[in-house]
């Protein structure tokens, strides 16, 4: 009887061990898959994500600007006036703040490339062709982990939940001249919202040095027939 019971337990183990996704291409498509996105995002030629945050520094609204391939414009209001902007206009990227302290000369090239296509909301959809490479590392309890590089060489790690092949967590080092921080970002409430059957990451939180911020997804426009001029840098 004990023999019988070891048997079956060995192998509902080893079902179990074979059922487990073992390249980062499978936990990515199926990610697109229960997203909706490869079967939606397509049709997608611009994007407007309207959020609210709420941080240390107080309540703010964001709004991101997409345009695909991409281009994008991303501004933080808070009391009506423009706390700070990041535009990418295809070629250069460009950060202004009203906080304080000089703002960046713009990135270009393949830096500024790279680090605006992080901000895709489709990323996982054609980052192979935008020059990044996926690798998946030993699994995490019920989580699938895939490290990322860039075409700079810069890397971060995405957790997908073995279970809902949902995306959970982000994790990554920043390099700044204050020094080298970490920042995580778990996603939640997953749904789709009037305009698209995509399902997006209703709340995101963000945990980092200076605190953690809270943005809520609160509607989101579809081919609005966004212009150029919309990710002018002035």
């Amino acid at each position: 009887m004990k023999a019988l019971v070891l048997t079956a337990f060995c192998f509902c183990f080893v079902m179990a061990k074979a059922q487990d996704l073992t390249l980062a291409d499978q936990v990515i498509d199926k990610y697109l898959e229960v997203t909706k996105i490869k079967a939606n995002a397509g049709s997608i030629t611009d994007l407007v994500m309207s959020f609210t945050s709420e941080s240390p520094r107080g309540v703010a609204e964001t709004e991101i600007k997409y345009q695909f391939p991409l281009k994008y414009n991303m501004t933080v209001f808070a009391n009506g006036m423009e706390l700070m902007s990041n535009i990418y206009d295809g070629d250069k990227l460009a950060r202004k703040s009203n906080f304080g302290g000089a703002n960046q000369d713009p990135k270009t090239g393949s830096a500024a490339k790279s680090e605006a296509q992080k901000s895709n909301p489709f990323f996982e959809l054609d980052y192979k062709n935008q020059g990044f490479t996926a690798t998946l590392l030993p699994k995490e309890g019920d989580m699938y982990v895939i490290e990322y590089k860039d075409p700079e060489g810069k890397t971060w790690k995405d957790y997908f939940n073995a279970k809902t092949g949902f995306k959970d967590k982000t994790w990554m080092k920043v390099e700044s001249p204050r020094g080298t921080s970490e920042i995580t970002v778990l996603y939640e409430n997953y749904k789709a919202f009037k305009g698209s059957e995509i399902l997006f990451s209703a709340i995101k939180k963000q945990s980092a040095q200076m605190g953690e911020i809270t943005n809520e997804l609160q509607s989101i426009k579809v081919n609005k027939g966004l212009k150029a001029k919309d990710f002018e840098i002035k």
